[in-house]
């Protein structure tokens, strides 16, 4: 390797600190890699921060994604469901790309809707009071304290 010119000291001294400093070459994670082939630390980086990416952002979704097909697959004709926009309907025949939902207390009103807009299966809470939510154990954290 060629020394760099800010590497060189000059001291009164002369020749053994110009040997000395052509001798230290600079060390890090990787040794002298580092300093040899800077482009290839930088693709480096580029790809641990893709990679760090996909686990926090992209895998996640599609996680959420395929539960949500997964729970459209699972309707069947008669069954109550919600649809994204938050109204309720019975579902009362199917084809290729939607279901023909009843809307309404009339039960006059179908309406075909596309299958991707259906949410999921719901019953509608026609009672004034909340449904009763059950408790579930509270899970202790790393750093709590033990209770007696």
């Amino acid at each position: 390797m060629v020394p760099f010119l800010l590497d060189t000291v000059i001291t009164p001294g002369g020749e053994p600190a110009a040997q000395a400093a052509q001798t230290t070459q600079k060390t890090g994670l990787f040794g002298t890699w580092m300093a040899d082939h800077p482009v290839m630390l930088i693709v480096i980086y580029c790809v641990v921060l893709l990679v760090i990416m996909y686990f926090l952002s992209i895998r996640p979704t599609q996680k959420k994604e395929q539960k949500l097909a997964e729970m459209r697959n699972a309707i069947v004709v008669g069954d109550s469901v919600i649809t994204n926009s938050g109204f309720y309907g019975k579902v009362v025949d199917e084809t290729y790309d939607a279901w023909i939902i009843e809307f309404g207390m009339n039960r006059g009103v179908r309406v075909p809707v596309a299958k991707t807009e259906v949410f999921g299966k719901a019953e509608v809470n026609m009672s004034m009071e909340a449904p009763v939510v059950e408790e579930a154990p509270k899970k202790k954290g790393l750093f709590s304290k033990k209770e007696d």
